[in-house]
């Protein structure tokens, strides 16, 4: 067990053991000796001993009655599958149950350990959100985001041995506020996308047509809830597919279901897998990983939320999970912009199952067409009243060029194939029709069928800078302060740096003035509470934010009523970090832009037509990363005399400014263009020069607000 045992007996505060299934004893703690059998001893109790080797792992915790204790015996699952039993005692408290104290301890430990976890996962997702807010070659980009992938899937893990810890101590709390069904969903189905295609798996997710924008619910716990079911049937699934719906079944109970065409689950397994570390197959041989924990935390979230899961299967043919929760509906806000139709109403459907076909046909109907479920046959054969056929296979496959070749014949020259494809159509054989890959979401389907771009492969992940400010930042670990201080100074903020409690609270009270101190809890010298308190003291008032890696109930208030104002969990991303600093770094007063310095309707416009706002930002930081150079081009043209030069660097400005709707320096970049290309005297092309630099600071402003809205909405994702 090494020393994930220890630990955990260690933690305990009274005698601990953890002993195997025949009652040795493997590892216990100091409070267990003498008293009790010692290590590598059976135990000498014997209906503890008893109750050890009768134990299986869809049991319960067992309590034994002691003339002056309690005994508790609990099953584990060491990470090699072989079973294993903790066994605690207590002196019953007064007035509290005998387990009270193991489950705050284990409560503690589960905290405790999610802190040692964090802190290396912290350096990991800081350093990955540098490398993803740079330029990259497509095949770098691929290795940064698979990186950025596991490492959050590493930190759910973390979170979700929290989470479990909350449910058993009862502290864990469920939210109440506006769930957007369609965006969980797709946020769920979305990272998936890799494994999904490694193994040639159709992953779809669909809401009903009918169903509300969102609904009254805690999204958090939802989107645990479907991350593990889904995961689960995907992890599961070598071949097929893996459909989410999501479904009004009476007036306030909705169901979300999952099903996939994997192995199956035994009947005796299928009443277990809701048990914490267990899974079906439990082996040192067994083909998946897991720490089995994943459907456990569903289940009790699910109760938590008062609904259902359930499951049906069939061994050889696939399983289906069903959450059943009580939602009510959020009222539409009046005027709210209706999605724009499909340009192709009517599209031929084929699916390898009627649960795809299902989900492909609600996507079809939420975007405003008209599906028609057909045959492949029927598809090659042609079908009346229908220009456009999607169907689903795998473009690595040397038949679907023939498929592919087969539909685009029976449309002509006039109809549209689209495909998709469970395996990346980037490096498969098929290349004549369109290509879409899985999983498939709403407005990349749109976006397609309406023969529209859809994203930049590649890009950086934008985030926009602030207008200056200066932070110090009080962290231990030498890596995380290295990797926060470069995420803050990517941001436009200047960044002191200390490495204890002490030195912040000199570095603040020493004169040199900051408009944020970002301050880990648990330093050396002095915490940073203690460092917090000391600064309140004298009077300061520098905002204070916390920094932890730990999840102890409490930490928040504690922060708060240190003189804090406001707390924030590792790890923390680019867009996470700027969203916090954003309340306290305002930008300095430059000359108000005029309001019409970008006509932000017409990027408004832009994302509707394009069905993705990411494309639209994407588009606006490269051109406003351009901008520099364009305005140096025009200085340099100037100078040297150079009228072609400055009338095509102009023009090219024109166009990019009209684009993206700044009007006022698309006007000024006109008349440079039309002044140098009538010979215009220096000192009048110096003056128009002038008043594009004037036009490009409004601009600059304008669209800096827009990143920045952007990016407060990814925050809160």
């Amino acid at each position: 067990m090494g020393f994930a045992a220890r630990t955990l007996v260690e933690a305990c505060p009274g005698p601990a053991a953890v002993v195997d299934t025949d009652g040795r004893v493997l590892v216990a703690n100091g409070r267990w000796a003498p008293l009790f059998s010692a290590e590598g001893t059976v135990l000498a109790t014997p209906d503890v001993l008893s109750t050890v080797r009768r134990m299986t792992p869809a049991d319960g915790p067992v309590e034994l009655p002691m003339v002056d204790s309690t005994v508790r015996v609990t099953h584990l699952e060491s990470d090699c599958g072989a079973h294993r039993r903790l066994v605690t005692v207590q002196a019953p408290g007064p007035g509290a149950p005998a387990a009270d104290a193991t489950d705050r301890a284990k409560s503690q430990f589960l905290a405790l350990l999610g802190h040692e976890i964090r802190t290396p996962v912290t350096t990991v997702v800081a350093t990955v959100d540098l490398l993803r807010a740079q330029p990259l070659q497509q095949d770098i980009r691929e290795i940064v985001d698979n990186v950025h992938r596991s490492v959050h899937g590493l930190k759910a893990l973390t979170d979700d041995l929290l989470d479990l810890a909350r449910l058993e101590t009862g502290s864990l709390r469920v939210e109440r506020e506006p769930v957007p069904l369609r965006a969980v969903l797709e946020g769920v189905i979305e990272p998936l996308q890799q494994e999904a295609r490694s193994k040639r798996v159709l992953l779809l997710a669909a809401p009903a047509p009918d169903l509300p924008t969102a609904v009254l619910g805690d999204a958090d716990r939802l989107r645990q809830v479907l991350t593990a079911v889904v995961g689960n049937a995907v992890k599961f699934t070598e071949s097929g597919e893996v459909v989410v719906t999501a479904a009004r079944e009476d007036a306030d109970t909705y169901a979300i279901t999952v099903s996939d065409t994997g192995p199956g689950i035994e009947e005796p397994d299928r009443r277990r897998i809701f048990a914490p570390f267990v899974q079906a197959d439990s082996t040192a041989a067994r083909r998946h990983e897991g720490a089995g924990l994943g459907l456990a935390l569903a289940a009790r979230l699910v109760g938590c939320m008062a609904g259902t899961i359930e499951v049906s299967s069939q061994p050889g043919v696939g399983s289906q999970f069903t959450v059943r929760l009580p939602y009510e509906p959020v009222p539409e806000q009046p005027g709210s912009p209706a999605r724009p139709p499909l340009a192709r109403r009517r599209v031929a459907v084929v699916a390898p199952s009627p649960r795809s076909e299902l989900a492909l046909t609600w996507l079809l109907i939420s975007g405003g067409a008209e599906p028609v479920p057909v045959s492949f046959a029927e598809a090659t054969a042609g079908v009346r009243g229908v220009d456009t056929v999607l169907w689903c296979d795998d473009s690595h496959d040397p038949a679907a060029v023939e498929r592919a070749e087969a539909v685009t014949r029976a449309l002509g020259p006039a109809g549209r194939a689209l495909m998709i494809s469970t395996t990346d159509p980037r490096t498969g054989l098929v290349r004549k029709p369109g290509l879409l890959t899985a999983p498939l979401v709403l407005a990349r389907l749109v976006a397609t069928l309406n023969q529209e771009r859809t994203g930049v492969r590649g890009a950086p992940v934008t985030v926009p800078q602030f207008a200056g400010g200066r932070v110090l930042l009080a962290e231990d670990n030498d890596v995380n302060r290295t990797v926060f201080q470069r995420m803050i100074q990517l941001l436009g903020v200047e960044c002191d740096t200390v490495a204890d409690g002490a030195a912040a609270a000199a570095a603040v009270l020493g004169g040199t003035s900051y408009d944020l101190v970002l301050m880990d809890l648990q330093m050396p010298r002095m915490d940073g509470l203690a460092a917090t308190r000391e600064i309140r003291a004298a009077g300061d008032p520098t905002p204070v934010l916390a920094l932890t890696a730990t999840a102890l109930q409490g930490d928040k208030e504690r922060c708060l009523a240190a003189g804090m104002n406001g707390h924030l969990s590792k790890p923390i991303t680019l867009p996470e970090l700027r969203a916090a600093l954003e309340p306290y770094l305002s930008p300095p007063a430059p000359p108000e832009p005029p309001e019409d310095a970008v006509d932000l309707g017409k990027l408004r416009e832009l994302e509707q037509q394009l069905e993705d706002r990411a494309l639209v930002e994407i588009t606006v930081n490269t051109f406003l990363s351009e901008l520099d150079g364009r305005l140096a081009a025009l200085a340099e043209a100037l100078r040297t005399r150079d009228h072609d030069a400055l009338r095509a660097t102009a023009h090219t400005l024109k166009s990019s400014s009209a684009l993206l709707g700044a009007d006022p320096l698309a006007e000024a970049c006109a008349l440079v263009e039309r002044k140098a290309t009538a010979g215009s005297a220096e000192e009048e092309l110096t003056t128009l020069v002038a008043a594009v630099e004037s036009a490009v600071a409004g601009t600059v402003r304008v669209m800096t607000g827009y990143l920045a809205e952007g990016a407060q909405r990814a925050a809160h994702l």
